[in-house]
Parts: structure tokens; sequence; C-alpha cells
């Protein structure tokens, strides 16, 4: 994939962002006019040596090679609902250069609710080990004055940090530590809303004990994190693929 290539494949993210945004309006939510800077930051990482950038006329991937396996979160199809051709050939096609470089595991970051893509990767065998569960939250004071740094709390620690700078929740987002253990989900609200954070994200696997407490508690999953190696399963129709 050419670096050139990065304003066209920031336009398809943005369109990306915006049907995001229906699934969970506060975790997906746009930041404005963002656009042009995503596509400077995808030229970045379309050239970097350790990146994986492969397009088609219906889409593109950038999968980064992360010690022992490729990530990918900058993917997109056009139309969205091509994922079971388009997007699954530019999977492959990337986990064929991949198993070159020696890596043999991917993890692919989506929305939950985006139904075509997860279907695609589950197609390929690829599995859900991490969900991100979130809940808004009505911060003490002004979010705009709350400072980045550590939280911790009885049982468990997370950071507040800014969103990526594509997305506005509207304020700083607190995220759990899952090595510092886990808290009862208001205990973790109540510690975050104080330190004023606008959303909580707490990183659980499914069907764990954890991401049931959340789940009673009105959490909602904004996120999946797919973990494995694409194979094909039906055959599928894989259209040349140019390299970055």
């Amino acid at each position: 994939m050419p670096a050139g290539d990065a304003d066209w494949a920031a336009e398809l993210m943005e369109l990306r962002r915006q049907a995001y945004e229906r699934y969970s309006p506060v975790f997906w939510r746009p930041a404005p006019n963002v656009t042009g800077p995503h596509a400077r930051f995808l030229r970045n990482q379309i050239s970097a040596p350790a990146t994986i950038a492969l397009r088609t006329r219906d889409g593109f991937i950038i999968c980064q090679r992360r010690e022992t396996e490729g990530f990918v979160d900058d993917f997109a199809v056009s139309p969205p609902g091509s994922w079971d051709h388009a997007g699954a050939a530019l999977l492959l096609a990337a986990a064929e250069r991949l198993a070159a470089t020696g890596i043999h595991a991917v993890r692919v970051v989506t929305a939950d609710a985006d139904h075509a893509k997860c279907d695609m990767l589950e197609s390929l065998s690829l599995r859900v080990a991490e969900q991100w569960w979130v809940r808004e939250l009505t911060p003490a004071g002004q979010a705009a004055e709350a400072e980045p740094g550590r939280v911790s709390g009885p049982g468990f620690a997370g950071i507040l940090v800014p969103a990526p700078p594509v997305y506005d929740p509207g304020g700083l987002v607190f995220q759990l530590d899952p090595a510092g253990g886990y808290a009862a989900p208001d205990v973790i609200e109540r510690a975050a809303a104080e330190r004023g954070a606008v959303l909580a994200v707490v990183p659980a696997a499914p069907a764990t004990a954890e991401a049931a407490d959340l789940q009673q508690a009105g959490w909602s999953v904004a996120s999946d994190w797919y973990v494995g190696w694409p194979l094909p399963g039906l055959p599928l129709g894989r259209p040349a693929a140019q390299d970055g």
C-alpha cells in the first residue's frame, strides 16, 4: 500500500468512526476535523519498517508487527457489507506476510456491534480473547479540569488518560489494569468519577466472573479483541493486494 493512499484510508476510517458512534456513543464518539491529522498518522504507519500495509480497491489493512503477533486496528472496507470477502482477503494476505517474518498470531480490534466484521473474523478461526466493557460516568467537578494519572482503590488500579486523538468522549477516560485486580463495578465507577473521568473502561475475558459482574451492573461491551491465526474457511476470492 503506497503511503500516498493515506488520505483515502483516513476517509474510510472517518466513515467507520461515524458508524461506530451509533454502537457506543461516548466510547466511539469521533473527534471533529481529524481526517487530515489521521492521514498523516497513517502515512507514517504505512512507511514504518514494522508495518504491513495492504490495499485493494475495496479496502485496506495496516498490521503492526509487535513482538510475537501482528496488531490490526486501522482496517476498513467499502461498502461495510463486504467484510466476508474483501476484508477476509486482506487479513489472509497480511497473515501470509506475517508468516514470512516468523509471526503466527494476529490481534484484531473491532466494535462488538460490528457484526459483519466479527462474523468474518470468526469465520477465519479468530476468537475473542478480551472485551472492553464501558460505563458512562458523571464526573465530579468539571471534566475539563481532570488530570491524567494513576487511579487506585480497594483491590484495583488503573490509569486516567485522554482518548486517542481521533475520538472525543468529552473528557478523560479511566482504564482498569487487570493486573491490579478487579473490584466491584460500582467501586470502580465511583473512584473514576471522583477523579473526573467521563468514561470507565474495564477489559475482561468473555464468560468470566468479571464479565458477568459488569453485565449485571449495567455496563456494555464496546470493543472486542480477536486473537488467533487466520485460516480460510470457504474458498475466498483474493484480489491482488498492494504492499506499502
